[in-house]
């Protein structure tokens, strides 16, 4: 439940960047490092400027998740989701809510936090800001389930069916709240956060509950 609560997360990152942001996915660098290489042969430079620090900016959020780990002892995926919401506090006030490349920004930084501290969910790794490998491991997984009809392999095939459903759902609802409001729609990005925030509230009491009821 944390976990796809989580893709929710991701998938309203992706949607509304792209619907609202020339087409820029602020989740992942594969697409935005190929634009940088492109641009530099085109001659735009001001584009391979935006495209570069959008780089250093994802790698910033990967080195702040590495530094944080190491000095704080709270839980990952409650620092994620404070700066996810960070995040999101700063797009919706800022005047450069309307500027393309500084409105993601916030969210290219916060997208790796998530990445790393949501990555492993029921020994499954899979990823809650993109879909490569979720779609893999799906399909391969299902396949596998086919030919063997082991009920392990069929409940992960669902596991990563399910990631992908609910990361598509977060894109649905931030197109729909964004057809409606505009950029401004990243206030309801508070929803899924505070989604993920409950599951993950209920998960560490059952996790409580159990540890209280094996040492009475």
């Amino acid at each position: 439940m944390v976990h796809h609560a989580a893709c929710i997360i991701g998938g309203f990152w992706a949607g509304y960047t792209i619907y609202n942001h020339a087409d820029i996915f602020a989740n992942a660098q594969t697409g935005n490092l190929i634009h940088l290489v492109i641009s530099s042969f085109k001659g735009r430079l001001t584009l391979v400027g935006l495209m570069a620090l959008c780089f250093l900016v994802y790698c910033g959020g990967n080195v702040f998740y590495v530094l944080v780990r190491r000095k704080v002892r709270v839980s990952m995926k409650i620092v994620s989701l404070i700066c996810s919401s960070a995040a999101v506090i700063v797009v919706g006030a800022l005047p450069f809510v309307r500027c393309d490349y500084l409105a993601c920004y916030p969210i290219v930084f916060v997208a790796p936090i998530q990445w790393n501290a949501f990555k492993i969910a029921n020994g499954n790794s899979s990823s809650t800001i993109f879909s490569s490998n979720n779609v893999r491991q799906a399909a391969m997984l299902t396949t596998r389930y086919v030919l063997g009809k082991d009920k392990s392999t069929g409940a992960k095939a669902r596991f990563y069916w399910l990631t992908l459903l609910f990361f598509h759902l977060g894109v649905a609802f931030s197109c729909a709240v964004s057809m409606l409001f505009g950029v401004y729609g990243i206030w309801f990005c508070f929803v899924p956060i505070a989604l993920t925030a409950a599951a993950y509230y209920r998960y560490q009491s059952e996790k409580l509950r159990v540890a209280a009821l094996v040492n009475a």
